[in-house]
């Protein structure tokens, strides 16, 4: 894998932020509402973003641990 630039890492950096967001706001909204089918619907976008999120952590680590050598 080549190395990320400083530039990338911020953007990295950024993406993970935006999707925690994304998922907390969600889950926020999915407590909130009374209607089953939104709940449902913020729940499932909730969880998207945290598969998002995952995939972008586990790229960040893969890059953190090719720094290293």
């Amino acid at each position: 894998m080549t190395q990320l630039t400083e530039m990338e890492l911020f953007q990295l950096g950024e993406q993970l932020r935006t999707e925690a967001l994304a998922i907390s706001k969600n889950m926020t909204y999915a407590r909130e509402t009374t209607d089953p089918k939104l709940q449902q619907l913020y729940t499932k976008v909730a969880d998207r973003h945290r598969g998002h999120y995952e995939i972008l952590m586990r790229n960040a680590q893969n890059f953190a641990q090719q720094r290293q050598f």
